[in-house]
């Protein structure tokens, strides 16, 4: 949603484009119960509401006046805005199957090689055939074994490199820890500092990232592309493609086939199943759904962990417990640690990376919550709203506290950072148990300090940014050694 930030100065190039061409929104029918919304301008929509604000709390504040199900226009797209769990369990269990496909556009369509992926491609034989590939030949049981193989390689290297005493930015060791391990699971070897038109893969992700977030002419879709054309969009999106088609071309050109079970990767299991465009379009999802989500869990995670010490002294008392003196821990470690996965559960909820879950297409009349949802209606679901909801999860709603799920079983829809129904992310539990050893071992043999000088207080967990929530000022720690590992 970030091109919102964008769009104002093309107002009126779409005013003199709507002064030729005006005609009557299909969604101002009589006969219909529409969900209550802001009042809208013309052309615009309710875009001038939102313009410079946060996306998602600017629509769970609006929420609370007009109601958890509520009806925007994103320009002159309608977009029907669920803020409750009970309406989002409404639409991904009672409607999935109508709600199943994205919305189209040309942006979209570049980016994922021509719908050749699985998060975005609409759905049907080909994205049920994508996903049944990923699942069943990259996340089984046998890939598992090379996932933590690299894993506790890449671990290694982490924290045999940590300057012990020295301020480190955990938000740089994580993003290059987590590209890291992204390549090798997927090409065989790391590609994190390869650069294609002096760009670098992480820097591409976070390029795709403002691309993903909306172009003109998915608000706009008869005219969007001129503006897409005058403002430099599509030559900014011509060159990413370039850059990243020709990185990912280099992985599947350079990569060694390996037999050993061990040792195989995405290409490995994937290759002889798909087409080249198709492979291109599953390694974009893996590199997409699994770099800026985890690094940014991971910041979150250490940020509140060590802003709380009771809640660190907590988790480092089970695992130094459940350690049996290992030189670094696994999943079978981690699987004894029940208040570890408390404080992973928190942080996808306090702070869960995707405040809004990848927009639904509505093809047919529905109706959620007793009103009607008209065809060609996005449908999207508040995530962020959903998890900090105060009728779900009462009072310290907007506190971290791992503690609230010792004693508390959480309904499907209380919290959605996977997404839901049948367009959910495929490797959330590859992603969790990830995150899981990882802290573990950040929080075995080291204890976190503040930078001299800063008091727990002073640690800021202040959020930016809309189509991924990140933590506003680098983290920044001091590794020292605990004093059983001390030499």
């Amino acid at each position: 949603m970030d091109i919102f930030t964008y769009f104002l100065p093309a107002v009126l190039i779409l005013s003199f484009f709507y002064i030729m061409i005006s005609k009557k929104s299909s969604m101002g029918g009589s006969g219909f119960n529409l969900p209550p919304g802001p009042p809208r301008l013309p052309i615009i929509g309710n875009v001038h509401q939102l313009a410079g604000k946060i996306f998602h709390e600017a629509v769970w504040n609006m929420s609370k006046k007009y109601g958890p199900i509520m009806l925007l226009h994103l320009g002159s797209q309608p977009a029907v805005v669920i803020s409750s769990s009970e309406l989002a369990t409404e639409a991904f269990k009672t409607h999935d199957h109508i709600l199943a496909n994205r919305p189209y556009s040309n942006n979209l369509r570049r980016l994922t090689f021509d719908y050749n992926d699985i998060a975005f491609s609409p759905y049907g034989d080909h994205s049920k055939k994508m996903r049944k590939v990923l699942v069943t030949e990259f996340l089984n049981a046998k890939m598992s074994k090379s996932f933590k193989k690299v894993l506790d390689m890449e671990l290694k290297s982490v924290l045999d490199s940590l300057p012990y005493g020295k301020v480190v930015n955990l938000n740089d060791l994580f993003a290059s820890f987590i590209v890291d391990f992204a390549c090798k699971i997927v090409a065989g070897k790391g590609y994190g500092e390869v650069k294609i038109g002096g760009t670098k893969l992480k820097d591409m992700l976070d390029e795709m990232l403002i691309l993903f977030s909306g172009s003109y002419s998915e608000m706009f879709p008869k005219y969007g592309w001129i503006l897409e054309d005058l403002s430099g969009w599509t030559r900014r999106l011509n060159k990413h493609m370039s850059n990243y088609d020709g990185l990912l071309e280099m992985m599947l050109d350079e990569h060694i086939d390996h037999t050993n079970e061990d040792e195989k990767d995405l290409i490995d299991a994937c290759r002889s199943l798909l087409t080249r465009e198709e492979m291109k379009g599953i390694m974009s999802n893996v590199f997409n759904g699994a770099v800026d989500t985890s690094y940014l869990t991971l910041v979150w995670a250490m940020a509140e962990i060590v802003k709380n010490p009771r809640i660190m002294h907590k988790l480092q008392a089970e695992i130094r417990s459940n350690s049996g003196q290992k030189l670094r821990l696994d999943e079978s470690d981690t699987a004894k640690m029940p208040y570890l996965k408390y404080a992973v559960k928190e942080t996808l909820r306090f702070h869960g990376p995707s405040p809004f879950l990848i927009p639904r297409d509505c093809v047919t009349h529905i109706q959620i919550g007793g009103y009607d949802i008209l065809p060609g209606t996005k449908v999207l679901i508040n995530s962020w709203g959903l998890a900090k909801d105060p009728r779900v999860w009462t009072e310290n709603a907007n506190e971290f506290y791992p503690d609230r799920f010792e004693k508390r079983v959480v309904d499907q829809f209380d919290m959605t950072p996977f997404g839901g129904g049948r367009r959910s992310c495929p490797g959330y539990n590859f992603a969790t148990s990830t995150i899981e050893v990882v802290l573990a071992n950040l929080l075995y043999t080291i204890d976190w300090k503040l930078p001299p000088g800063m008091t727990n207080q002073d640690l800021d967990t202040e959020e930016e940014g809309s189509l991924l929530v990140r933590k506003k000022t680098p983290l920044l720690l001091v590794p020292v050694k605990h004093n059983s590992q001390a030499q």
